[in-house]
């Protein structure tokens, strides 16, 4: 322990008499360490914040899909399959809607024309999203069922709209397929929340008005729901339950007997192919961060076949005093793990706030692992360590008679 030390101090000293020299060998290490902790940090923090917002809107939502037509006895569903569905709604079960629609139109207000989109669905709509009705209510299967011109809009749909919030029972002209229809606001839905990546992903959109799909196929002449899907909406812990009810009732409805007749997608399985996705984009990028560590390590090998070369007679006289050769190499491998070593610890905390601002400038969360950290430091002083190996076997091999003789 008492030669570590002396090894250690040494080192320390010669780095200390060149710190220029000893600075710009650390750089490479610098910013090698410092861009693989700020990507993982920020990639792993912007992960977690997509994932996020994507659960919010897609976490109980299950896509209920006819994969064979034969087997089926069937191309397509029907709105008599949803109306069917419809005895099965329970706590747990919000219920089934078509395939969410959207349809593009002009809002005439007292304050202007604006751009508006009119979501359509069933009742069930209401429960896509996590954010709630605070004023009002939702249409429901009554007025569903006499396609009423009725809907729900945002509260910054409202204060854009209006200027207000206090909207309920006032309608608004909607201009869409070159035809015109006043909807009566019933309920105002809390503005989505999210910002940044999260928000251009889900596709936050403050002008939206909500509104029965029958209303929008009697008034604007929006197809009669014909798909080969569902859109089905659950309490996220009741996903795998509301699939198999479904699809069983579904197929004693239509008398399938066979199976492979229907396919289900839900967000649990496209979250794991999100995440998988993710981690090989983060980990591909932090590997090519990495090279940058390779390089560092080269320099660190080139600096210090310059010190061999510069402390040659310093070498012959300590080995001429008694120095062993492995006494000789173990102090230029001290002096190249404490270069990576002191490169990686500043790399680390670069890193570290690098990923920070990041993750705030994205408004995330900053994701870090103190394996990863960890991992980095160890790896920078291995590719010192491993760099260091040829110029302290070099110095350790240098003939005390020549060395002695060298100017």
């Amino acid at each position: 322990m008492g030669k570590l030390r002396e090894y250690i101090k040494v080192a320390y000293a010669n780095l200390k008499a060149n710190k220029k020299r000893s600075f710009l060998t650390m750089l490479g290490i610098i910013i090698g360490i410092s861009s693989v902790i700020m990507i993982l940090a920020a990639g792993g923090g912007a992960k977690n914040m997509i994932n996020n917002e994507l659960s919010s809107v897609y976490s109980g939502m299950v896509y209920l899909m006819i994969k064979d037509t034969d087997k089926a006895n069937m191309s397509y569903f029907t709105d008599d399959d949803i109306d069917f569905l419809r005895d099965y709604i329970d706590d747990n079960f919000h219920g089934a809607t078509q395939v969410v629609g959207s349809k593009y139109g002009k809002a005439d207000t007292v304050r202007g024309t604006y751009d508006i989109t009119l979501n359509y669905g069933t009742p069930a709509l209401e429960f896509k999203s996590t954010d709630p009705v605070v004023s009002g209510r939702f249409f429901s299967y009554s007025e569903y069922d006499s396609a009423a011109n009725v809907g729900v809009i945002t509260q910054a749909a409202a204060r854009k709209l209006f200027g207000t919030t206090d909207v309920l029972g006032k309608t608004i002209e909607v201009v869409a397929n070159d035809r015109s229809n006043e909807i009566e606001i019933i309920g105002i839905r809390r503005s989505k929340e999210g910002s940044g990546i999260g928000a251009m992903l889900t596709g936050a959109s403050s002008e939206t008005i909500e509104v029965p799909y029958t209303f929008m196929t009697k008034m604007y002449d929006v197809n009669e729901f014909r798909s080969t899907e569902i859109l089905l909406i659950a309490e996220t812990d009741y996903t795998n339950e509301c699939m198999d009810m479904v699809q069983k009732k579904l197929e004693m409805k239509h008398g399938i007997k066979e199976e492979g007749a229907f396919s289900v997608d839900s967000w649990t399985d496209a979250s794991k192919q999100f995440d998988s996705i993710m981690n090989v984009i983060t980990a591909f990028v932090a590997v090519v961060a990495g090279i940058a560590l390779l390089v560092g390590g080269i320099g660190v090998m080139n600096i210090m076949l310059v010190s061999v070369t510069e402390r040659t007679r310093e070498i012959g006289i300590r080995k001429s005093l008694g120095a062993r050769t492995r006494m000789i190499m173990m102090q230029f491998m001290a002096e190249a793990g404490m270069i990576t070593l002191i490169g990686g610890i500043i790399g680390i905390i670069i890193g570290l706030l690098l990923g920070t601002v990041i993750c705030m400038a994205i408004k995330a969360t900053p994701s870090f692992s103190l394996l990863s950290i960890i991992v980095s430091a160890a790896f920078s002083c291995g590719i010192g360590l491993f760099f260091g190996i040829y110029p302290a076997k070099k110095a350790a091999q240098l003939n005390p008679i020549e060395a002695l003789r060298h100017e």
